[in-house]
């Protein structure tokens, strides 16, 4: 009898480096010669985070919703899918940082596949500001941020560097207390040692007072998504992206820039931005996405459509 296939759920909150880590992970098995699946889910209606899967490994996509409530259903028929049309060692679900782990613990366990995969672990990544930060995020978004760590098999305290060590320090007690039997790894973009999986099991945990929290109903949370006709000023953009109204969580996409060729990765987080040259064996098309809250739609596609424009204005200085 064929053995179970082992099942990775990704966890954590927008912007604490989910998809950094995956990458790792995959790699790492790709080089160990694992057959892998991945199923990824994202808020927008534009995948963004699937550019980091190889080519060659089977990829499911839910996009426009959280797992936590309006596809969750679609996540298990997706899963069941996949497990019926590939033969795999592994499958890793990257949910959305707006997801509880609880609801895709719950997804992998339809009675109609349950026999045939085994949750080997739930890992959770934890942006080390943002959870030294967590009091002045609105309620339902900290208790969700501190479920994200209470269900957890592993904790991985993500960019360390973005606080001084005896910060770090107390976030690994903060979480510890939280989650005393979850395995704890400090270290910054996502720079942790594959091989630690190997020493990692699903304990089966549950936790007093978990309430489903709806995206939008709950969190409030919108997402702005874009496809981009043209390049845009390095410079003038992250200024765009920083003074943006309401709250924003997350930006993430691929740019083309005025002062350099080639494709951009870009991810903004906590304030910052980062751009990166990227290439994928996948086509990949110029596009924006952003999440946050009281998102104005209408000023955003303006400001944007003029952010790409000025280069042409630009031209014509000379």
């Amino acid at each position: 009898m064929k053995s179970k296939v082992n099942v990775y759920i990704l966890t954590g909150f927008l912007g604490s480096g989910k998809s950094t880590l995956l990458a790792r992970l995959l790699a790492n098995e790709k080089a160990q010669g694992n057959k892998v699946g991945v199923i990824m889910n994202e808020l927008g209606e534009i995948s963004i985070d699937s550019s980091i899967v190889p080519g060659d490994a089977p990829l499911k996509e839910l996009l426009g919703g959280c797992i936590c409530c309006s596809i969750q259903g679609e996540l298990s028929l997706q899963l069941s899918q996949m497990l019926g049309e590939y033969e795999l060692d592994s499958i890793y679900i990257e949910a959305t940082g707006a997801a509880h782990p609880m609801e895709i613990i719950h997804a992998c366990s339809h009675p109609t596949f349950s026999y045939k995969v085994h949750i080997q672990a739930v890992i959770s990544m934890v942006d080390a500001k943002q959870w030294s930060e967590r009091a002045t995020l609105k309620p339902k978004v900290t208790k969700l941020i501190e479920d994200q760590v209470k269900y957890a098999d592993v904790l991985i305290i993500n960019k360390i560097d973005k606080v001084d060590p005896s910060g770090w320090q107390g976030i690994e007690k903060d979480v510890a207390t939280l989650n005393p039997k979850a395995y704890i790894l400090p270290t910054q973009y996502a720079s942790v040692d594959p091989n630690f999986l190997q020493g990692v099991s699903h304990k089966g945990k549950t936790v007093d007072g978990y309430t489903p929290a709806h995206v939008q109903h709950s969190l409030h949370l919108r997402t702005f998504s874009r496809e981009l006709e043209g390049p845009v000023d390095r410079l003038r953009f992250e200024s765009w992206m920083k003074n943006l109204p309401g709250t924003i969580y997350r930006g993430k996409g691929f740019l083309q820039l005025t002062e350099s060729p080639g494709l951009f990765s870009y991810q903004f987080a906590y304030g910052e931005s980062m751009f990166v040259p990227f290439q994928s064996e996948r086509p990949i098309q110029p596009v924006i996405v952003i999440i946050g809250e009281d998102l104005e739609h209408e000023r955003m596609e303006k400001e944007l459509r003029e952010l790409q424009q000025l280069r042409s204005v630009d031209q014509y200085r000379y």
